[in-house]
């Protein structure tokens, strides 16, 4: 199905989308009101919301040149210059993340102009410009989530189906988005009760205290047996819930036992599906989980899909 509603003209000319939305829509002060621009970038271009998103027809819409592969480091992308368009990618990284990225960078053009409009009335009223750079990257991931994965789209592919890792990898090749943030865009998106949380090996706070230096002096009484050195257990490094979650708050950091599926998918490098009670809150949640290995930054984690059995879809 050809995503075009219609074709568009459109002459050369750089035209910046941030600007042009700001325009017609005025400029957000709402972080809901930054969602309104995704819509407003496919709409300019003439595409519907369904999957995958044409960026190109983005970019020769308001005259921008595709964003250029660059050997970057530490940086997935960087808009080098708001008043061309110009954007860098990191050339090596997947496609589905460098989609993802542009994005991104599209969104940074939306702050871009809200903070062009900020400085123009600083003398007169408060500044528009309110979010401090982690919130904004934040809000631009959102963005970001929002052009590629319309939420409205999702909805109704999530309908009659269950949230499930077969169900997001299926969806993921359909956005051409990473495993990642489709799973995220489906808990945003999808009803039941699921719950997504990456574990990662790590010591409680108090084990990773280094054991104070000993003064001299003590040194002559007899030597106490050496501590055990404490073992890492799979511990909550990030989670994010559907709306309808009944599993309760999920504590950071929140340990589970070294026998438990989560540990056992860690251990062996494989995907896992079963039912756990996960001691999570402090009465056990019986689950049922999906699990997947994952490597980044030189980093192991486990994800996982929760979702309680006796809840009903």
């Amino acid at each position: 199905m050809d995503q075009t509603i219609s074709s568009q003209s459109s002459d050369s000319a750089y035209r910046h989308p941030g600007q042009r939305f700001s325009k017609q829509h005025g400029i957000p002060t709402r972080k809901s009101d930054l969602l309104n621009y995704p819509k407003f970038l496919r709409a300019a271009a003439g595409l519907t919301e369904q999957p995958p998103i044409d960026l190109a027809a983005i970019y020769q819409h308001f005259g921008m040149a595709e964003p250029i592969r660059a050997p970057l480091v530490d940086q997935q992308g960087i808009l080098v210059d708001a008043s061309t368009g110009l954007i860098l990618i990191k050339e090596d990284d997947a496609i589905a993340r460098q989609r993802f990225t542009e994005g991104h960078e599209l969104m940074e053009l939306l702050f871009d102009a809200i903070e062009q409009a900020s400085e123009q009335v600083k003398e007169q009223a408060e500044p528009f410009y309110y979010w401090d750079h982690d919130e904004k990257e934040r809000l631009c991931d959102q963005g970001a989530a929002e052009l590629l994965m319309p939420r409205s789209q999702f909805t109704v592919d999530l309908q009659a189906v269950e949230i499930s890792l077969a169900r997001a990898r299926s969806l993921a090749k359909l956005s051409q988005t990473s495993l990642m943030a489709t799973l995220i865009q489906m808990m945003k998106s999808g009803s039941g009760s699921y719950a997504l949380v990456l574990w990662h090996p790590a010591l409680r706070k108090q084990e990773q205290i280094a054991p104070k230096s000993v003064s001299q002096k003590s040194q002559k009484k007899p030597a106490k047996q050496p501590q055990r050195k404490p073992k890492k257990k799979q511990r909550v490094w990030w989670r994010c819930c559907t709306q309808d979650w009944t599993g309760g708050f999920i504590p950071p950091n929140k340990s589970v036992p070294s026998d438990s599926l989560i540990a056992q998918a860690h251990r062996d490098q494989q995907t896992q599906i079963g039912t756990e009670l996960l001691p999570i809150r402090k009465s056990p949640i019986h689950c049922r989980i999906e699990l997947l290995p994952i490597q980044t930054n030189q980093k192991s984690y486990v994800l996982s899909l929760l979702h309680p059995l006796d809840e009903k879809i």
